[in-house]
Formats: structure tokens, sequence, C-alpha cells
């Protein structure tokens, strides 16, 4: 079990949460026997580079304390480091925790700190998307679209993580343009498309299930393509997806990849782990077992 501990804190993440109950969390892990020090960010990347620091200088576990935003920079710190043996631990604090869901970790943050404190560390895949100048990796999935759109204007609106996503939806749903999408690869598909999706995990947006059978141990991706639908269709959709049930849809292709690539005549918005990261064309592949997570 590491002892050797460094919490990369995100003081805004859920309105605040995470800088008030950081204290408290602190408190438990030293009674547990985890010697933490701790940094909080202060902008876009800091946690990526808290982390990377983090695992050069030895430490063998690195918390995120934040939502699934920090838990990505920190992720991305881990690997970009380099560092062989860092172990991932993560205490949930912001609005989404898909994280949470993926990974079989609580989302309550007393019982995310007890796993920290007496889990067991287990490997789990990482996608990685390449955008040709520069690479990012990734959890829970990277998606190109609609759901990129969807992804920039949540970060928009404050309060629970399923309403700011839906109002988020709705706001895209309104300037809704399916485009002309080629994906190669392992997986081959030519169309009009309102997104493409590729999951390492199951849950995106807060709880929607867009790749009911994605597993982040099993060696693979899952990718979705949802085809081209109408403003009135989609919206009606919406429920659904919470279910994973839009997958039976006829205008929804799935299928099993380990790397595709995505491209679009006209660039499209592209999501790391719901975070707006750029555009098409992408190039998205998978890192078996390449993160050991406490949970």
């Amino acid at each position: 079990m590491a002892t050797r501990a460094f919490a990369v804190v995100n003081p805004a993440a859920g309105g605040g949460a995470a800088a008030r109950a950081w204290p408290r969390l602190a408190d438990r892990l030293v009674r547990g026997r985890v010697d933490v020090t701790s940094a909080v960010t202060a902008a876009s990347g800091d946690a990526t580079r808290l982390a990377c620091r983090a695992a050069g200088d030895g430490h063998d576990l690195v918390i995120a304390v934040g939502g699934d935003g920090t838990v990505n920079e920190v992720v991305n710190g881990l690997l970009v480091s380099g560092a062989s043996r860092v172990t991932l631990g993560v205490l949930p604090a912001g609005r989404g925790r898909d994280v949470c869901r993926n990974l079989g970790i609580p989302r309550d943050l007393d019982r995310a700190v007890d796993r920290v404190v007496h889990g067991s560390d287990v490997a789990v895949d990482v996608g990685v998307v390449d955008f040709g100048d520069r690479i990012r990796f990734f959890l829970g999935a990277t998606g190109a679209g609609f759901d990129a759109d969807v992804a920039r204007r949540t970060q928009r609106h404050r309060g629970p993580a399923t309403l700011a996503y839906i109002a988020g939806v709705i706001e895209a749903v309104a300037s809704l343009r399916p485009a002309l999408v080629t994906v190669t690869g392992a997986f081959e598909w030519t169309g009009r498309a309102t997104a493409v999706v590729v999951a390492n995990g199951a849950f995106v947006g807060g709880g929607m299930k867009i790749a009911p059978g994605a597993d982040p141990a099993d060696g693979a991706l899952d990718v979705v393509v949802l085809g081209d639908v109408g403003r009135l269709e989609l919206l009606r959709w919406l429920p659904s997806v919470y279910r994973g049930d839009h997958v039976r849809h006829p205008r929804v292709v799935t299928a099993r990849a380990t790397e595709v690539r995505i491209s679009a005549p006209t660039p499209l918005p592209v999501h790391v782990d719901g975070e707006p990261a750029g555009s098409t064309p992408i190039v998205v592949s998978v890192r078996p077992g390449a993160l050991t997570v406490r949970r």
C-alpha cells in the first residue's frame, strides 16, 4: 500500500466543495498512515503540471481532488511523466463524477477516502487522442461533433452536472447540423453524423450511458456513431441515453476497435473526458493497462 502521496486539489471543483472538504479529507488520510502533501490548482493545466512533478519526485500515489476534468489532467500528468509504479487516487468533488461510475470508485467523498487508504490497486486502459501536434489521454471518452459542442456549452452552466449537461444539450440542439464524417482504421464508416464517440468507459455527461458495453480494462475502445438525426428526434432520444437504449436505434452504429481515425471536410470540435480540446482530424487509440488506479 502506497504511503507517500501527493494530492492535487482543485479548489473550484463542485462550486468550492473540494476546497471545503480537503482539510477533513487530508486529516483522514494522515490518520490512515498516508503521508500526504498537497498543492492547489489556479488555472487550466496546473493539475497536469503538478501531477507530472509529483510522479517525477518519487510519489507513489497521486490523488486527484476535484471533478472529472481534474482527474483527466492528473492522468495526463502521470502518463507524460513516464514514471512507473505511480497509482492514481480519486477523491471526487466535482459535478459529473463519471470517472467514479466508469472505474467503480465511490461517489461519496468519505467512502472514497476510505478506498484511497484501504483499497486495492487495479490496472486500467487509457485512451489516447492524437491531434497531430500533441496528444491527450482520457479515461472516459472522447468525441467529435455534437457532444463536443455540448461539452463547450455545458461549461457555461452552474449547478448539478445532469442539469448543466441537459442545458448544454438543448443549446447545442438549436444549432445542430449533422456533418459528413469519415471513420477509418479497425472500424470503417462514412456518412452524415451527429457525433462520433470513442469510449473507454460507459458513462459521460454526468450519468449518460453512451457506450453500455465499454469496459476500461478490456484492451479495446467502443465506437458509437450517432447518425444523421433531426433536432426533435435527438431530443426524444435523450432519456434513452441514460439507460443505454439509444444503441438500438437504426441510426446508431457501434463497434469495438483499438485505433480509429476521425476526419471531416469541415473540422469538427473535439472533447476529451468532457473538456473541449481541439478539432478533427484525430487518431484515437488505446494503451491497455497503462494506468494503475486505487479503488
